[in-house]
């Protein structure tokens, strides 16, 4: 696997970071690149200092910002938790970026940090805030793109990133481990290569929820009951979080399988309707699928999978024999087939 290496995007040397946002993953990342980025090749055991804020004093934290390097450049001291810390030491920290050590450089990892009070202005002025708010859906094209130049040198086309989207799921922590494996995957010797392509996606991840989720939606458009019943039970069976995700994996191929048919009922072209609704997995299947369906039967199904998962976090009833019962429903009342 190729080494990894920071991004140039975020300067050095500054007397005090802030990783903040409620995205843990891409915190830690985050903080570690920072570490890597200001310490370069100085020892860690001499100049990195970790606290956690609930634990730590003010004082101990300054004292060691004020405290000169020994064979580095620069100290480093990160205080991770920090919540508690700056709401404490507020104004304590206010008062130092005032006039900061020269060589000491503070890191924090807080869950908040809002931009509207003096200690994050003044931050913001001398130093850098790194927001790690969770990613919306829309934005995880972009974002994996990113992450596979940046930690692998690896080239990631959007089409090919919204295929593992597809796949994985929206949760930024499980695509990034998915990029990690294929990086790792794209390193042996026999497929050398900078570039993840969707073959590499497909062979690598593709017995996965979505993937999961896609073949029982084909068994059920094709009224195939027992099919679909055993393709869901061998996904309860492999996959302990199914219990949680199914509801919502069904829901969002639904909602594409909606919009899919509303431009169907607009006469567009269905050649080029998985691309305009960003399926990139088994296009043609997902057409037929959209064909055997009209807007009624979709709202039907995502109303039914609205109760499914009020009742499962409820405790009415398993998301399991939820989307069991849904299947039966579906497979045995009749249809009339749309073009």
């Amino acid at each position: 696997m190729a080494a990894k290496k920071t991004t140039n995007s975020t300067p050095a040397k500054l007397p005090i970071y802030v990783v903040s946002g409620k995205d843990r993953r891409r915190a830690a990342d985050q903080v570690q690149q920072l570490i890597d980025l200001i310490l370069a090749d100085a020892d860690p055991q001499v100049s990195l200092s970790s606290y956690e804020g609930a634990n730590v004093q003010i004082a101990d934290v300054l004292d060691e910002l004020r405290t000169l390097p020994f064979l580095s450049p620069c100290r480093l001291v990160v205080v991770k938790e920090a919540d508690p810390f700056i709401t404490k030491y507020r104004s304590a920290l206010e008062d130092y970026l005032e006039s900061p050590s020269a060589t000491g450089i503070l890191l924090l990892m807080a869950d908040s940090f809002p931009k509207t009070t003096k200690l994050a202005k003044k931050t913001a002025q001398i130093g850098k805030i790194v927001a790690c708010d969770p990613i919306k859906p829309y934005q995880i094209p972009e974002f994996l793109t990113q992450y596979a130049r940046d930690q692998h040198q690896l080239t990631l086309a959007k089409t090919t990133a919204q295929l593992l989207q597809e796949l994985i799921g929206d949760e930024p922590g499980m695509l990034i481990s998915e990029i990690d494996k294929l990086a790792v995957y794209l390193a042996d010797p026999d497929k050398p290569t900078n570039k993840i392509t969707p073959q590499a996606v497909n062979a690598l991840v593709g017995q996965n929820r979505q993937y999961n989720v896609f073949n029982v939606i084909d068994a059920m458009t094709a009224g195939k009951t027992t099919v679909a019943l055993t393709q869901l039970e061998k996904m309860f069976n492999q996959d302990r979080d199914a219990q949680y995700t199914v509801v919502g994996a069904f829901a969002w191929h639904f909602r594409r399988l909606y919009n899919a048919r509303i431009l169907l009922d607009q006469r567009v072209s269905p050649a080029s309707v998985p691309k305009q609704v960003g399926v990139w997995l088994h296009p043609e299947q997902f057409i037929k699928q959209a064909q055997t369906l009209n807007l009624a039967n979709i709202a039907i199904i995502l109303r039914q999978l609205m109760n499914i998962d009020y009742q499962s976090k409820s405790g009415g009833m398993t998301a399991q024999f939820g989307i069991e019962q849904l299947i039966l429903k579906f497979c045995t009342q009749p249809r009339t087939k749309t073009g």
